[in-house]
């Protein structure tokens, strides 16, 4: 076998230069399109115990998320004997009270189809730096869900 040598590298590189570079950009490409097409980042992950409790733990249902000054934090949503239970703590992060006392909780799959949308309901208005704990219970295990957003409140109850 012929051993190479530094110089032998460094002409084939600037031999083969443009080569070189549309075969890395490619191996580059082809990277970024497998990362998009498993979707990493927004994979739902969940957590089972022994007791059937189950924790979604996707990255996106369980950040922290502001709305209109109203800071949402230690997001949970888990399953337990066919029920969902979606928890949040949160906080007024205006210089004045606020009078928003309930939003839509809107839970999402991977798709960004909409599974639910829940009330969250905050109660009375919340001083400045207040918080509180709001939950939100509903019939049906919620494993699918991947995203949340939350906005202003409608009443999407059926009459």
């Amino acid at each position: 076998m012929k051993k190479l040598k530094k110089e032998d590298v460094i002409e084939f590189a600037k031999k083969y230069k443009i080569q070189l570079i549309i075969f890395l950009v490619a191996i580059i490409a082809l990277i970024i399109g497998l990362i998009i097409s498993f979707g990493f980042g927004k994979e739902q992950i969940t957590k089972n115990d022994e007791n059937g409790i189950t924790a979604n733990t996707s990255a996106d249902v369980i950040k922290e998320e502001t709305y209109e000054g109203l800071k949402f934090t230690n997001i949970s949503l888990i399953s337990e004997n066919g029920y969902s239970t979606f928890t949040a703590d949160v906080t007024n992060t205006n210089q004045t009270d606020s009078n928003i006392n309930d939003v839509n909780i809107v839970l999402k799959d991977k798709d960004g189809n909409n599974v639910i949308t829940l009330r969250g309901n905050i109660g009375s208005s919340l001083k400045p730096n207040e918080t509180k704990t709001i939950t939100a219970v509903t019939k049906g295990n919620l494993k699918g869900v991947t995203s949340k957003v939350i906005e202003q409140y409608e009443n999407t109850a059926q009459n």
